[in-house]
C-alpha cells in the first residue's frame, strides 16, 4: 500500500485540519513541534509528509515546503524522500536525517515555496 493511497484515505476533517494548521502557522509564523502527537498518536511530522504527497497528487504543490525548522528555516532532509522530487534532488531514507542542504536543494525548496503561497492565494480566493 502506498502512503499517497494512505493519505487520501485519511479522514477529510483531519486533511482539512492539518491544512489550515499549516496555512495559519505560515501566516503567523508559528511553531509546531515535529515530535509532538498531533492527532491519532501521528507527530506532525508524518501527518505533513502524508497531507504532502497528497498536495503533490492533487495540485502538484508539496505543502510540507513551508514546514521548516527554526534553525535553518528549511524543511528536513526527508521532504527529500517525497514522491515527484526531481532525481537529482531525491534521497533514500537513510538520507531523510540529514539536515544539510545544498545551494540547488535550497533553489528548489524556494520554487516550492512560492507554488504553494500562489495556490494559497489561490484557495483562499475561491474559498471566500
Amino acid at each position: 500500500m502506498c502512503s499517497v493511497w494512505v493519505a487520501t484515505k485519511a479522514p477529510v476533517p483531519l486533511r482539512e485540519d492539518v491544512i489550515r494548521l499549516i496555512l495559519k502557522s505560515a501566516r503567523r509564523k508559528c511553531h509546531i513541534s515535529r515530535g509532538q502527537p498531533f492527532r491519532n498518536g501521528k507527530a506532525i511530522g508524518d501527518v505533513v509528509g502524508l497531507i504532502s504527497e497528497w498536495t503533490w497528487q492533487e495540485w502538484g504543490i508539496y505543502l510540507s515546503a513551508i514546514v521548516v525548522h527554526k534553525n535553518t528555516s528549511y524543511p528536513g532532509g526527508g521532504f527529500f524522500g517525497l514522491p515527484g522530487i526531481p532525481r537529482k534532488f531525491a534521497r533514500d531514507e537513510p538520507g531523510w536525517a540529514d539536515q544539510t542542504l545544498t545551494a540547488d536543494e535550497k533553489v528548489f525548496l524556494e520554487k516550492c515555496r512560492h507554488k504553494v503561497f500562489a495556490w494559497a492565494e489561490r484557495w483562499r480566493t475561491i474559498s471566500d
